[in-house]
């Protein structure tokens, strides 16, 4: 049915006509690239704004998907005076116009001058992605990069995991950039908000990307666009039933061909808090686990960059990211085993755990443009990633009473898990117009490396002195290597259509020393899409691929670990991967957008709970389900309801069916509808004070074979 739809698509795209295209570049007058600059096509009758850019890192900025017409170009950017195009049209005979180099001017005006009549929109959809443009917006003071993620439409953000609808495997870059999975979850945490610019959403990528990744969340930092030396600090404190505090600057200088930007940000001493009900079913007997944590942490990071334009066409960038956290949880969990009406026994456990990490992040990245138009470009990225982590638990278990009161022994025990990782990333892209400035052809090329030196060792409490217990202590070296190739080909169409279908090709080998884990698997994952602008504003887009997950590190080595006494987690060598079949669909009524997805997913890898019957003991591993499928459909309202009301509210329809074995049942079905509605809302008051209201709501859940009560929050 795919490979149909694909043919279908395929020979829809061929028959479309040629589509219009504008590029250009912007340079100030030291002829250094403007970075964020925003690009207005302006109707040349009445001024009235047809489509709008932001310039890269290099100055650049392309416009697709444009009707004939005749034009003019505004650039814009704080601290310059706004620059003009000339008239321009286009049309059959100039399909396609390089704007050349634009200059602009510094500017005298005090900035106390201007004043801005309605706040810009946080939430804008294009035919590919999502955009929130959050600089400047009130949504930044205080907060981290994490806590913007909750501002865009169909992306969660839940304990360090991030979704997009009902996709969990989303690659984060910022500035284009892959992090190492360590320094990406330091950045998320630690970085301040008001160094954001915007944050960019593709729902279904391109053969560009891992074929592994589901989404792409790319998180475009702010860097001073005028000379000299820039910075800023803040302090910020928040109390609710904890508090949370932290302290944060960053400093930029810019001259001549060099920017140096450094931040640095420290969480202060500060506690979370959250709660977790798990009922578990045995015949006739029914266990239900309450469990609270308590977390105090606090951490130091820093990020600096340093970037040199040998001239706007080639620049040499070096990216160096920090991290020091140190974690004090401490979880007390209530095990209850019912049978029938009455309470039998309940266990109480104690987990008292340290967590002390040291990551470190170093990125090299070269970045040119060639050609006439500068229209050919080459990207180099390496990226290596360390990261010590030293953890430790002591548990605490015994028996109670309904009066709390100890009726058993005490049991303890000490874990200690100390692991060293190495993430080495190489990429190569390069991209070049073909068969005429409407074809473009991007090809590359990855490699990524990945080195855990993982101990696991528990002792048990044994007559006062703690013994070695190696039925719960292992050790070993895994390490994992990927390779992968792509081409991908797109072309911009007339009356606003646009066509890419890209073809990747990916290898893995999985090796896991002291263990019989040792396994490599590749495939071809083919993508496509077809997009149209409508002259009346409105666009929609269909995209179609295919997908792979991996088993994680911790998912795949045998390890057991004793959370208590009923509840084991143990990795499992022999799950596979699954691969998806996705198809996504948007459209775009300028200020509502309607937005829709299928997948279906082989092999698909979700969490199986293994009991015994006898002693109540679940063990948790990951596992394989025959196969799934999954859709969600909704809508998204952004727009300025009024002169003081922004409103930013998405509804979403989700759902599940599973068929597959598992354990001992030969055949499991189940199937599961729920919705999400998230609504933030900014309201501006009297003498420029700003009012933030938002609320989230989730009705009851199932994700694989679970079930999840609903909740609502605001705030």
């Amino acid at each position: 049915m795919n490979a149909r739809l694909t043919f279908f698509l395929f020979l829809l795209s061929l028959q479309t006509l040629a589509q219009h295209q504008l590029t250009g570049r912007v340079t100030d007058t030291a002829n250094q690239p403007m970075l964020y600059a925003s690009v207005a096509l302006l109707q040349s009758a009445d001024s009235s704004i047809v489509k709008g850019a932001i310039t890269d890192e290099a100055g650049r900025f392309r416009m697709d998907k444009l009707a004939s017409g005749t034009y003019r170009a505004r650039i814009s950017a704080v601290g310059y005076n706004d620059r003009y195009s000339a008239v321009l049209t286009l049309n059959a005979d100039t399909p396609t116009i390089d704007l050349g180099v634009l200059t602009l001017d510094a500017s005298a005006r005090n900035l106390a001058e201007v004043t801005v009549k309605a706040p810009q929109s946080l939430v804008s959809q294009q035919a590919d992605r999502i955009v929130l443009t959050v600089e400047g917006s009130v949504i930044t003071r205080g907060n981290k990069a994490e806590d913007l993620l909750r501002y865009i439409p169909r992306v969660r953000y839940d304990g360090g995991t991030i979704s997009v609808g009902n996709k969990a495997n989303v690659l984060v870059l910022v500035d284009g950039r892959q992090l190492g999975q360590g320094s990406l979850a330091s950045f998320l945490q630690t970085f301040s908000a008001e160094d954001i610019v915007r944050i960019e959403v593709i729902t279904n990528p391109s053969a560009r990307y891992d074929a592994t990744v589901d989404g792409v969340v790319n998180i475009i930092t702010k860097k001073s666009r005028e000379q000299g030396i820039n910075g800023r600090s803040t302090l910020t404190y928040s109390q609710g039933q904890y508090s949370r505090s932290s302290a944060n600057g960053s400093l930029t200088y810019r001259q001549g061909k060099w920017t140096v930007f450094g931040s640095l940000n420290a969480t202060l001493p500060s506690t979370s808090y959250s709660t977790q009900d798990l009922n578990r079913t045995f015949p006739g007997i029914t266990q239900q686990n309450n469990l609270i944590t308590l977390n105090r942490y606090r951490s130091l990071a820093t990020n600096l960059s340093l970037d040199y334009a040998f001239n706007p066409q080639h620049v040499l960038s070096l990216r160096l990211n920090g991290n020091w956290r140190r974690d004090n949880r401490n979880t007390d969990t209530r095990t209850r085993s019912i049978a029938a009406p009455l309470v039998d026994s309940t266990i109480r456990t104690e987990n008292a755990g340290l967590d002390q990490a040291s990551v470190y992040d170093l990125n090299l990245s070269y970045k040119a443009s060639f050609g006439p138009t500068k229209a050919r470009e080459l990207t180099v990225l390496v990226t290596e990633s360390l990261v010590d982590v030293d953890a430790s638990q002591l548990i605490t278990y015994q028996r109670i009473g309904a009066d709390e009161v100890a009726s058993g022994p005490v049991t303890r025990l000490r874990i200690l898990n100390p692991n060293q990782q190495r993430n080495l990333i190489g990429q190569l892209d390069y991209g070049t117009p073909v068969l005429g400035s409407n074809w473009r052809l991007d090809l590359g090329a990855k490699y990524v490396f990945i080195r855990n030196d993982n101990t696991l060792r528990q002792d048990n409490l044994v007559d006062g002195q703690y013994q070695f217990d190696p039925a719960f202590s292992q050790a070993g070296l895994y390490q994992e290597h990927t390779y992968a190739a792509y081409s991908n080909l797109s072309h911009s169409f007339g009356h606003g259509w646009s066509w890419q279908a890209g073809l990747r090709v990916e290898r893995t080998e999985q090796h896991l020393t002291q263990s019989a884990l040792a396994r490599s698997y590749a495939g071809l994952f083919p993508s496509m899409g077809l997009n149209r602008s409508l002259s009346n504003g409105h666009s929609w887009g269909v995209t179609v691929s295919r997908k792979i997950s991996r088993p994680s590190l911790s998912s795949l080595v045998p390890y057991r670990n004793l959370i208590d006494p009923y509840t084991i987690i143990e990795g499992n060598p022999l799950i596979r991967p699954s691969f998806a079949h996705t198809l996504d669909a948007v459209y775009s009524l300028g200020s509502l957008n309607l937005f829709a997805n299928y997948s279906y997913i082989r092999d698909q890898m979700t969490t199986v709970l293994r009991a015994d019957p006898a002693t109540l003991v679940y063990t948790q591993v990951m596992d394989n389900l025959r196969h799934g499928h999954e859709v969600y459909l909704g809508a998204t309202y952004a727009k300025n309801v009024t002169k003081v009301w922004q409103t930013n509210t998405t509804l979403m329809g989700m759902g599940n069916y599973t068929s597959s074995p598992v354990n001992e049942l030969s055949r499991y079905q189940a199937t599961g509808l729920w919705v999400t509605a998230t609504s933030s809302n900014i309201i501006t008051l009297p003498r420029d004070w700003k009012y933030e209201l938002t609320a989230h709501y989730m009705s009851p859940a199932r994700s694989g074979l679970f079930t999840q009560k609903g909740f609502g929050v605001y705030r």
